[in-house]
């Protein structure tokens, strides 16, 4: 770095710490005081749809009744000497940047295609029109997509009727795959001991962010809710046990996704498994690894990333401990909303309209099964019957559910909940759509709380829905427990069906439906058992 980039930096008032590694500045991204700062203080300017951040001034736009900006730099680009790196502080920008469209997608692999840019660490902030002039709560959301793929563009979290109910919702784009998550002894050395996780440290960063400058569109810094769903709910658990994101958040939400006991390998079993990546691409004999890796293509990246486990991994910065482990051992810092949808595996791995007998339904779960040992598929047939569902399609696809994704949730809602700990608010979305027949069929599927969570119904899965007015009703409670949960670490208000808070001993949770119910547990004995067997 030469001296007039120093300066520069110094003059936009970053206060960083640095140190030289291999001849150039590393940025210690997780020890700034102001990160991404600005010689002015953020704020609206007289025009309600121009703020001032921390980087520089933004110009959102009004839609659908919702005020947007879009595409909001949290973090410098992660490229060149800058991939696989912690990110680095938002370069700061003059002018006025027009943040009425969305930025990049971070690289990923869609239908055989290969799409997104590597300047992709961006931001959007949702706000209900005309602003009120006073702090409201704060949401972040993560999306899902297995940490290989999704973004902030799609449904429904693109244009969130959440907003409505007096929060502000904010997404964001964080690296993914090989580029979020490769772990490798070079880095390691070159980062303090520490490597992969970069993922994780995007999202720390864009909650700071938030901290920092979403007083400018009438946040409430205080009250920040961090919410994740599927692989985003994975994050959000580890990031809940992250020394990095202490004091970021408020509340959190893990919806449709838990980290299991153990299930997290150290950096060194990690650096082993992603090490013959880099020999794949052809940087395993070179002298300088890191600046092979470092110029490739992302095209060869993506296409070679193949089914690498790349994933979070247990290292002395960012996770230092196993986030179950920790949640059982303390509990939540924060109060906790966890919950699941009955039909998980409709969306996963099931398909509801291949029609099975009881033979198809037995022959499945054994070759599911028997790989544990004798009698472990009989035990699951038996703890399923057939006779207790519509037919065996949906015996398979509650067992997929349970063992996938469900009876994980119930087991980190277990570790953390407790009578002198905070609170933890768990639920079970049961609802089927009503007017759309193939929709109706997968029933309460994966993703499906999301369209009704955001508000956001005119659109399932790329399909127009016209919601019903029982189902718009629905989406409105909904609406009312999260943004409720996030002003307050409390769900429960406003005349809503109450909302039990969990306890390891009655295991009363809501089951999410036009009419909310308590019930006091879900399938206990089958997750007992399923919990047993190794994890999915």
């Amino acid at each position: 770095m030469d001296m007039t980039e120093l300066v520069r930096l110094l003059r936009n008032g970053l206060r960083i710490a640095i140190r030289l590694v291999n001849g150039f500045v590393l940025l210690s991204a997780f020890g700034l005081t102001n990160f991404g700062g600005a010689a002015q203080q953020p704020g609206r300017t007289s025009s309600s749809n121009v703020v001032q951040t921390q980087s520089g001034t933004v110009r959102g736009v009004v839609e659908g009744g919702l005020r947007a900006f879009r595409g909001i730099p949290y973090a410098a680009p992660p490229v060149g000497k800058l991939r696989w790196r912690p990110p680095s502080p938002a370069l700061y920008w003059t002018g006025t940047r027009d943040a009425k469209e969305f930025g990049n997608v971070c690289p990923q692999i869609i239908r055989g295609q290969i799409v997104g840019d590597e300047d992709c660490l961006v931001l959007n902030i949702f706000e209900s029109a005309p602003h009120m002039g006073y702090k409201r709560p704060v949401m972040v959301f993560f999306h899902g997509g297995g940490n290989r793929r999704g973004s902030t563009h799609q449904a429904p979290f693109d244009l969130p009727k959440l907003t409505s109910h007096d929060v502000i919702v904010v997404t964001a784009e964080y690296r993914l795959g090989a580029l979020g998550f490769l772990a490798n002894a070079e880095l390691s050395a070159e980062g303090e001991g520490s490597s992969g996780n970069y993922a994780l440290m995007d999202q720390i960063a864009a909650l700071r962010w938030v901290q920092e400058s979403i007083a400018a569109f009438g946040g409430d810094p205080q009250h920040v809710m961090v919410f994740g769903q599927s692989a985003g709910a994975y994050d959000v658990q580890a990031i809940l046990v992250s020394p990095a994101a202490r004091g970021l958040f408020s509340s959190a939400a893990i919806e449709s996704g838990a980290i299991p006991l153990a299930q997290l390998p150290n950096l060194t079993t990690r650096e082993s498994l992603n090490a013959p990546f880099v020999e794949l691409v052809g940087c395993g004999a070179s002298a300088d690894t890191l600046g092979c890796l470092r110029s490739l293509p992302v095209d060869t990246i993506l296409t070679s990333q193949g089914n690498f486990p790349f994933g979070p991994t247990l290292e002395h910065l960012i996770i230092p401990v196993d986030p179950f482990a920790e949640l059982k051992k303390h509990g939540s810092p924060v109060p906790l909303l966890i919950g699941s949808t009955r039909e998980e595996s409709t969306g996963i791995t099931d398909d509801a309209s291949v029609l099975l007998d009881a033979n198809g339904y037995a022959s499945a779960i054994h070759g599911e099964f028997d790989l544990f040992g004798a009698g472990v598929a009989d035990q699951v047939i038996a703890l399923y019957p057939v006779s207790n569902y519509d037919n065996a399609t949906y015996a398979l696809i509650a067992v997929d559910s349970d063992y996938q994704v469900t009876c994980e949730v119930r087991n980190v809602a277990l570790a953390a909940a407790g009578s002198q700990r905070k609170p933890v608010w768990r639920y079970l979305f049961v609802h089927r759509f009503e007017n759309d027949a193939g929709l109706a069929l997968q029933r309460a599927f994966h993703t499906a709380e999301l369209f009704f969570v955001f508000g956001n119904l005119q659109d399932i899965n790329a399909n127009p829905y016209i919601p019903s007015a029982s189902e718009l009703e629905f989406s409105a409670q909904l609406m009312g427990y999260w943004s409720r949960f996030a002003a307050a670490g409390d769900p429960n208000g406003a005349g809503a069906v109450e909302w039990p808070r969990y306890s390891p001993q009655a295991e009363q949770l809501l089951q999410l439906d036009e009419t909310p119910v308590s019930l006091n547990g879900y399938h206990v004995s089958a997750c007992k058992y399923l919990s047993t067997l190794p994890q999915p």
